[in-house]
Parts: C-alpha cells; structure tokens; sequence
C-alpha cells in the first residue's frame, strides 16, 4: 500500500487505485486513512470489479463497497454485493446455483453475509443460471454486524447482474422489501417470453441471525 502526499500534475482526480488482482493499492492525501476506500482498493486486488447502481453508473451500487459509498475514517462496517461474494471464494460453503429453467419454482431461506458463521446451512447467496453470459446473483443484505454500516437497501433482499463468476463489472438490479417481487424479463432470452419472478416472501429481523424467504418463479 502506497500512500502520497498528493498528487501532482494533469491527473489527479483520483483518491486512490489499485490493480486488478495484484498486490498494489495507492492512496492519495488522507485517503488512506478511511477504511471504505482500503476495502474498495484492496477489493481490486482480490480481482473485485466496480459495482454499479440501478442508474447504470459505474459506482452507484451502495449496497456494497466496490460501489465506493463510504468516505469516513471511523465508518467502514460494509461487506461487498451478491456478486462479489460468489466470486471472492470466502463463502463457497454457503453458495446456492439454482436454474430456473430446469428448477421453476424454488423457495429459499438466505441469511446475510454478515451471519455466514450463524448460517446454519443455509445459504448467503444464490446465483441464477441464465444459459447466457450474464448471471443474477441473490443475497439478503441485512445491516448487521460486520455490515452495520451498509449504505443503501438495509435489510432488504439485492439482486445483481454480472458475468459467470462475478468477475465483471456488476450492475443492481432491484432490493426488495416484504412482499416485493422483480421480474427478469425473457429469462434466458429463449425467445418464449418466460419471466423469472423473485419475491422477497418474508423478511425477519427480530431473529439472530435474520433470514429472508425468497420464491423464484419461472
């Protein structure tokens, strides 16, 4: 880790960068010292790509830090997104790949990445196979523990797009509260017109750890 006094020069509009899946981060004046901007860096060092918000932006995903939404030098309880918690290998014990189109209706229980010791089996993140490039990753982002900073969709149930393995750019794609459901239009684009309808069933967060029951409908 790298830290400057600042930067000089044409090209400063930065507060710090790393490289993708190496060993370097650098950080400009005080930058270093906020611990959002240390996780989203060294994000990029364990190959995490950006995570973009319903708007498309590059960094406008606030439900996870590659999403760069926090900027404190005491604020810094935020995990990643679905996506980049399938790709990073930490919870590989805790992942769930459902296909719809084999697999049309499925109820699942998720409990927060945050809770991933308290899971007790049960998952922290589904990926939905498409047959395509791009996948859907679930997760419940339950504003808790080593997350209870989060930033945008407290305890509501995050849907995310990005390639086979979550190396890409990711994109949000809705949260949901109770009751709520998003339909995935086309799924698969298999030219019959099928949706993939997620419902976030049931939200409970009076329980340690909290779950939410999600119903994935093709």
């Amino acid at each position: 880790m790298y830290m400057l006094e600042n930067c000089y020069g044409d090209q400063c509009r930065w507060a710090a960068y790393a490289y993708i899946n190496s060993w370097m981060s650098v950080y400009k004046g005080r930058n270093y010292s906020f611990p959002g901007v240390q996780v989203h860096e060294l994000g990029h060092n364990f190959n995490l790509a950006h995570s973009g918000g319903l708007n498309g932006a590059t960094y406008t995903d606030h439900t996870g830090m590659m999403g760069n939404p926090l900027w404190s030098d005491d604020v810094g309880k935020m995990c990643f997104n679905a996506a980049k918690n399938w790709q990073i290998g930490w919870y590989d014990d805790a992942k769930l790949l459902i296909s719809p189109l084999v697999q049309p209706s499925t109820t699942v229980n998720l409990v927060g990445i945050a809770d991933y010791d308290l899971r007790a089996g049960r998952p922290v993140v589904v990926k939905l196979e498409t047959g395509l490039t791009d996948k859907f990753y679930i997760g419940f982002n339950r504003a808790a523990r080593a997350n209870a900073q989060n930033d945008e969709a407290d305890d509501e149930v995050t849907i995310v797009k990005a390639n086979s393995d979550g190396t890409s750019q990711s994109y949000l794609q809705a949260h949901l509260r109770q009751g709520e459901s998003h339909a995935i239009l086309n799924f698969g684009n298999n030219d019959n017109g099928n949706d993939v309808v997620i419902t976030a069933n049931s939200i409970d967060i009076s329980t340690t750890p909290g779950t939410a029951e999600v119903s994935i409908s093709y």
